[in-house]
């Protein structure tokens, strides 16, 4: 990856600075962009090439096998499941059903203008009158993956039947959960524009206040990820 996914203003806000990131915290960038699924994984691949980061690498290795194993969940299928092909602009009434994932994809590569949807749903009967058992913790698989136009899989998120209604909380020591304590070029009442937004904003808080903020966000253990909302204002 030529440039980390940052846009240009604060990216050469960083090298004037003289900021840079580690591997660890360029996979945590990478990680947590608004990328697609697979420019992400790629990214990491790069990383996990070149770092001499053994447990970061370990980290990396875990999320392939995470994908791999998500992949292998989607695509199979014991007669209990059926996949439905879902066209680039959501017509419901368009979708296809199909018994394997390859027909569907293969429907997809002629029909879809460019990327396609294929959802993996059980049928009903199969799985007695309940969606859960609540004994065993236990939901049916079923998930959603996304192609290009000739049926390259970009993206797949899928869950197992054996996967546990608890949460957990996150884990600061691993690349995809850590905190970097970004820095602020901007002072209060600076003029800007909030990302995704046309619109002006007004900053209100000021560098003293964004540093207190970043040392309390990194200090002690976090249950939530620390919010930056606080720092600025559409008008």
């Amino acid at each position: 990856m030529e440039k980390l996914p940052i846009n240009d203003f604060m990216w050469n806000f960083y090298k004037e600075q003289g900021i840079t990131f580690t591997d660890s915290e360029q996979a945590t960038i990478i990680w947590n962009s608004d990328l697609p699924k697979s420019e992400i994984l790629n990214g990491l691949r790069e990383i996990f090439s070149a770092t001499t980061d053994e447990a970061l690498k370990a980290q990396i290795q875990k999320r392939f096998d995470i994908e791999a194993e998500m992949e292998r969940n989607f695509t199979q299928n014991d007669e209990r499941y059926f996949f439905i092909f879902v066209p680039d602009d959501d017509d419901e009434w368009e979708s296809c059903y199909f018994a394997s994932v390859d027909a569907a994809v293969a429907h997809g590569i002629v029909h879809s203008k460019e990327t396609f949807k294929i959802l993996k749903a059980p049928f009903s009967d199969k799985f007695g009158d309940c969606h859960a058992d609540e004994d065993s913790e236990k939901i049916y698989i079923g998930g959603e993956a996304c192609y290009t136009k000739d049926g390259v899989l970009l993206d797949c998120e899928c869950y197992t039947e054996e996967i546990s209604i608890s949460f957990s909380h996150p884990d600061p020591s691993c690349y995809e959960d850590a905190y970097i304590p970004l820095q602020s070029p901007f002072e209060i009442g600076d003029i800007v524009r909030m990302a995704g937004d046309s619109r002006p904003a007004i900053v209100q808080v000021s560098k003293e206040e964004w540093l207190r903020d970043l040392e309390r966000n990194s200090s002690g253990v976090r249950e939530i990820p620390p919010s930056y909302d606080k720092t600025r204002r559409t008008v």
